[in-house]
């Protein structure tokens, strides 16, 4: 069996043990190619033959490398390795490496499905989710100020402090929102269309969320619902709480504003203003990736 191993020597808040678990790779009879995928041309590596891909490093990382895999038809594995691991752990994975060979050789794998996003301005693709207000309020604060730091804090805990103080100072704003032939418009704090369950500092808002259906889970909070939002974050200081919103599942997603918005961990703002309010269109690609369980 060959496996390339894709890792980010510097995920989350240790060094990656490298040689830790190529070794046990290898003890389980698999060939392993590793690539640190910091390095240029780090894609290379994927045009050679293997029979498994392997991806060791937090969201950025996993998000980066499932996205550049898109079409591949090649099962993947998951190491999660970072802060939040929020993909790997709305898929409910957990540190298997030592048991990867049988794992494959059970051929047990789920689908996970990927978001598409265009513009007029910009076609893209998204695991995690795509949203406005909050959390990418907390984006543009931390982009806007360079000295925005976590004082070591982790990073979960920082951006839960960060967007508990957001919140008591966000105004909701209009949205023209078609959900399917549903019209949605209407002013809102908080936008979040999710393709997994969890997103940003391990905020679990599509608790229902199924990676393998053809729908995407839309969360759309008001006003009124402010009081609930305000206990919902703060009850993530004492650890991973699922929303209490209900989503709402749709296929295909249309929302018209001026607005930034943020892709997975990566924030977008219009370069053009244009005579009509721009929209973004939301949807799954066709193609799903294979991602290999656990037990």
């Amino acid at each position: 069996m060959k496996i390339i191993l894709l890792y980010n020597p510097n995920a989350g808040n240790e060094k990656f043990p490298l040689s830790k678990v190529t070794s046990s790779l290898e003890r389980q009879g698999a060939s392993v190619l590793a690539q640190n995928c910091k390095e240029d041309n780090y894609k290379q590596v994927l045009e050679l033959n293997y029979d498994l891909i392997l991806v060791a490093g937090g969201d950025g990382t996993v998000e980066k490398t499932l996205l550049e895999l898109r079409n591949t038809k090649c099962p993947i594995a998951i190491l999660p390795c970072g802060n939040a691991n929020n993909i790997a752990g709305s898929l409910d994975l957990t540190d298997y490496y030592k048991k990867l060979v049988v794992q494959y050789e059970k051929k047990d794998f789920r689908h996970l499905s990927v978001g598409e996003y265009k513009t007029k301005e910009v076609k893209g693709w998204f695991l995690e989710g795509i949203g406005w207000g909050m959390f990418t309020a907390l984006l543009l604060q931390m982009e806007r100020n360079k000295n925005m730091k976590g004082n070591g804090e982790k990073k979960v805990d920082f951006g839960i402090k960060n967007l508990i103080k957001i919140e008591g100072e966000l105004h909701p704003q209009f949205y023209k929102i078609q959900l399917d032939k549903g019209d949605y418009s209407g002013e809102y704090i908080w936008i979040e269309i999710m393709n997994t369950k969890r997103l940003g500092p391990q905020l679990e808002l599509a608790p229902t969320a199924d990676h393998n259906d053809d729908y995407l889970d839309v969360m759309l909070i008001k006003e009124e619902q402010r009081t609930e939002l305000s206990e919902f974050l703060k009850a993530q200081k004492k650890g991973a709480q699922p929303s209490p919103f209900k989503t709402i599942k749709a296929r295909q997603i249309k929302i018209s504003t001026y607005l930034p918005f943020h892709v997975d961990d990566e924030l977008f703002e219009h370069q053009t203003l244009y005579e009509e309010i721009p929209t973004v269109e939301v949807s799954l690609a066709k193609h799903k990736l294979k991602i290999l369980n656990n037990d």
